[in-house]
């Protein structure tokens, strides 16, 4: 539903922009659908909701907390924002005799709009059935990993009407004036199921500790549910389908001490395409400890809205550069020591919207609590 905001907000001064907003709501309202996922600009702290294979994935039990506000310059709410981010996740490694090894875990997840009267509301859990250990005997930890991952959830969305006008309640001499005849066939809640499922494979380049890679993809929304609130049941409501595809590096240039490596993002859902890649430096600081104190990224994000010659809605491109710091500790020493992670990136639009909008914030925490020690990979992706 954010590619709507983008449309109507090119413009964002003053009165401009509440006159924007409030054409942007009358389409969502008029149109059978025209939606699209939040996305997040931290990937490593946001790994369970772009692909469910990542449960387990740090063999430890973990919660984490991320907050995204989008355009705080736009009209709406001061706190959280005019478009605004919550999700929480928690997932946890489980292993049988080191035969059987899955991982299991959950969410909450909330996006509100504009003053807060369109709520969506996610729930759910996810799997991700971790494959048999590729290795060699001469290597000190696995060579390759592979896992496969499951999620499934509920989602609500809620409209408060009562919030709006429309054209038919308006009078030259009396103001607004009687309910709406459109608000009283459109829908104030709308449930609905839905699936996603990915894969992801982790490499240790030759079994050395020095180049990791790593590549996942993901579908969102496997079963395209309804998702219109006008009431309309027409294959064009459908929700549609999101596809993930990631790719991220790691190269050793000092030892255990300091890891180089790129990082690309690609999303596509609809007529909606987005393309994150730039670069990531862990910091390690001659530290003993499991844990890299910082890591920087630096990335490029390209989005692109298709145009769309059956409603007339033109081609968007908008670009921003991310900037993200990380860092990570732990509650202690030793290999039981439980880790912490805090995290904050700023986005920085310099095509279409631009600055006008104040950008994007993104803040994120969490804490993650190690099983015994094994022989997995001790790369920086694993870092808590």
């Amino acid at each position: 539903m954010k590619q709507i905001y983008t449309i109507f907000n090119r413009r964002i001064t003053g009165g401009t922009g509440i006159k924007a907003f409030s054409a942007a709501l009358v389409s969502l309202f008029t149109l059978d659908l025209f939606a699209q996922d939040p996305t997040f600009s931290q990937y490593d702290a946001n790994q369970l909701y772009y692909n469910p294979a990542y449960a387990g994935y740090k063999q430890s039990a973990r919660v984490g907390v991320s907050y995204r506000n989008l355009w705080p310059n736009v009209p709406g709410k001061e706190m959280p924002g005019p478009l605004a981010n919550y999700i929480v996740t928690g997932d946890a490694y489980v292993s049988i005799h080191d035969r059987f090894n899955a991982g299991v875990g959950a969410f909450v997840m909330q996006d509100l709009q504009g003053q807060g009267y369109l709520t969506t509301t996610s729930t759910g859990i996810m799997y991700s059935q971790h494959m048999p250990h590729i290795k060699s005997h001469r290597d000190a930890s696995d060579r390759f990993n592979i896992y496969l991952g499951f999620k499934a959830y509920y989602s609500h969305i809620h409209v408060d009407w009562s919030r709006f006008v429309f054209s038919d309640q308006l009078n030259a001499n009396y103001g607004v004036t009687g309910p709406s005849a459109f608000s009283q066939t459109a829908v104030s809640n709308r449930g609905y199921f839905d699936l996603d499922y990915g894969i992801l494979v982790r490499n240790n380049f030759r079994g050395k500790g020095k180049w990791y890679n790593e590549i996942g993809f993901a579908m969102s929304h496997v079963l395209a549910p309804t998702i219109s609130i006008t009431g309309s049941n027409t294959d064009g409501a459908r929700l549609p389908r999101k596809y993930t595809a990631t790719y991220r590096s790691n190269i050793s240039l000092a030892g255990d001490n300091f890891f180089i490596g790129p990082t690309v993002l690609f999303e596509n859902q609809g007529k909606f395409y987005e393309m994150n890649a730039g670069i990531d430096f862990y910091l390690k600081f001659k530290s003993r400890r499991d844990a890299i104190p910082l890591s920087i990224g630096l990335y490029n994000r390209f989005s692109t809205t298709l145009r769309n010659y059956e409603t007339g809605q033109p081609k968007i491109n908008t670009s921003a550069i991310i900037l993200a710091i990380t860092h990570r500790g732990n509650f202690g020493s030793g290999g039981s020591a439980v880790g912490y992670y805090m995290g904050f990136s700023v986005d920085f639009p310099y095509m279409g919207l631009g600055m006008q909008t104040a950008g994007a914030y993104e803040a994120n925490m969490g804490i993650t609590i190690p099983y015994k020690k094994s022989n997995k990979m001790k790369c920086p992706f694993e870092a808590f």
